[in-house]
């Protein structure tokens, strides 16, 4: 069985499943996936950040695994050595010190940070943890941190991505997206069962929606009519980007 979600709104989470039958009981259950575009700022207080991250007060109770994918961590090299760390270590207060996770991986690209976690329990199953990353063709800042790792005999491929801004963009949005599919598949083949997607992709809505349609059909709740017209849809379903792919309900208002 292939079972494959697209997730929508500002931001993108993606999820490609490939199913295989159980290996242990003790499989991860359940994902937790972050993305956000911090815009150069630093990292909120514990709280809000615990609260981001699904954190609750029962151990169990939390997501077997976390991926946090964030973007404009800082839009100068010359930074990057200092604002990736700094939101690394933010999460690691409240996941690998406080709630009992392990990290598998983090991978920065300049203004894309990528970090995955599994509960301490999975810590001796994961194996085979890589990392890669890429710029696209478009702009310096924009591409993609990919992390990819095995637990139980699964393997899990992980992407972050940034892709280029402003409506009139879409073709470079698309073919952003097709360089990063293309290092995703040669890194992560085709053995990959789960397959996460997230990050700012920027797809917007059609530039004949203007802004005082958009925001009565967000007050009136009317998604369907709003999704009608949005960029990404559209590219999907005219075969350009994630083919294959079925899209889960919008059901909240864009940011």
């Amino acid at each position: 069985m292939n079972l494959k979600i697209l997730l929508l709104c500002s931001f993108v989470c993606l999820v490609s499943i490939h199913a295989k039958a159980a290996t242990k009981s003790e499989d991860p259950s359940t994902v937790y996936a972050v993305t956000w575009n911090v815009g150069e700022g630093n990292p909120p207080k514990q709280n809000s950040l615990r609260e981001l991250l699904g954190q609750i007060s029962n151990y169990e109770g939390n997501p077997d695994i976390v991926i946090v994918g964030l973007q404009e961590v800082t839009m100068n090299a010359a930074t990057a050595a200092i604002n990736g760390p700094k939101w690394t270590g933010a999460f690691d207060a409240i996941l690998t010190t406080s709630n009992n996770y392990h990290k598998v991986q983090s991978k920065s690209l300049v203004s894309v940070l990528l970090n995955v976690y599994v509960k301490i329990k999975y810590k001796d199953s994961i194996k085979g943890e890589e990392v890669t990353a890429l710029t696209t063709k478009s702009t310096g800042t924009k591409g993609a941190a990919i992390i990819k790792f095995q637990l139980n005999n699964r393997w899990y491929c992980i992407v972050n991505s940034h892709l280029p801004a402003h409506d009139d963009k879409v073709q470079d949005r698309i073919n952003d997206y097709k360089t990063i599919d293309k290092k995703r598949a040669e890194f992560c083949s085709s053995k990959s069962d789960y397959m996460f997607w997230l990050g700012d992709l920027n797809f917007r809505f059609d530039e004949k929606l203007d802004d005082k349609t958009i925001r009565e059909k967000i007050n009136q709740r009317k998604f369907d009519d709003l999704l009608k017209q949005d960029q990404l849809r559209n590219s999907k379903d005219a075969n350009k980007i994630f083919t294959g792919y079925n899209e889960e309900q919008i059901r909240f208002p864009p940011t």
